[in-house]
């Protein structure tokens, strides 16, 4: 009889504890701490995948840094829509923001957004002015009056103008940070770290996979 009354409240004591156990793994991470909470959301999937943005400025050291933990991660999550948007901290952030949405009509981000943040924090380039962008560009093959052309658009303008709305959406005050769902809200400096905040990350992905409706654009 001991025996069976061992393990019988052995056995509630579980139950007790697997309640408890689950709402620490629910508010592991707080709204408000962790991550915000966007007052006025944007689309939260594209084509079936939750949207993940990256803010980020060129001219940013712990952006620069943060630039190989980020690549990792994104290996590990093929299943996301992952985008960047440039910030617009400074008078001197505008010509940056120009340069990545040239280089996304490009179609050249994939091989030189890394190298562009190589070239400012490593090799003492600071890619400031449209000709030292230029430079850089036909360095890395690129046309440089095709460059002129797109860095001086009416589409890329148009971008650059869009990135406002999108950072008081949050609001953004720091990068790197990152958007999940268009609802979301993470940075490092929230998180407490650039490793946490991809933490939080993954929290707001899983949270919005089972709470948000699959939509297709």
């Amino acid at each position: 009889m001991l025996h069976r009354k061992t393990v019988l409240l052995a056995l509630l004591g579980l139950v007790v504890c697997l309640p408890a156990a689950a709402q620490s793994l629910v508010s592991r991470y707080v709204s408000g701490d962790d991550y915000k909470v966007a007052s006025s959301p944007g689309p939260a999937r594209a084509h079936g995948a939750v949207r993940v943005t990256e803010f980020f400025l060129y001219s940013c050291p712990h952006c620069f840094h943060f630039e190989p933990e980020l690549n990792a991660w994104l290996k590990q999550h093929p299943k996301i829509a992952f985008s960047r948007v440039p910030v617009l901290f400074g008078s001197g952030a505008q010509p940056y923001a120009r340069l990545y949405y040239t280089e996304v009509k490009l179609g050249v981000v994939d091989r030189l957004h890394d190298q562009i943040f190589d070239a400012i924090h490593e090799d003492g380039r600071p890619l400031s002015t449209e000709g030292q962008m230029r430079q850089f560009m036909e360095a890395h093959g690129v046309d440089g009056q095709r460059f002129d052309k797109i860095y001086n658009s009416a589409a890329v303008k148009q971008k650059v103008q869009h990135i406002v709305a999108r950072m008081q959406r949050y609001p953004v005050m720091s990068v790197p940070s990152i958007s999940v769902a268009g609802r979301y809200w993470t940075s490092g400096r929230m998180a407490g770290s650039n490793a946490r905040m991809l933490k939080v990350a993954d929290y707001l992905i899983e949270q919005s996979r089972t709470t948000t409706p699959s939509s297709g654009s």
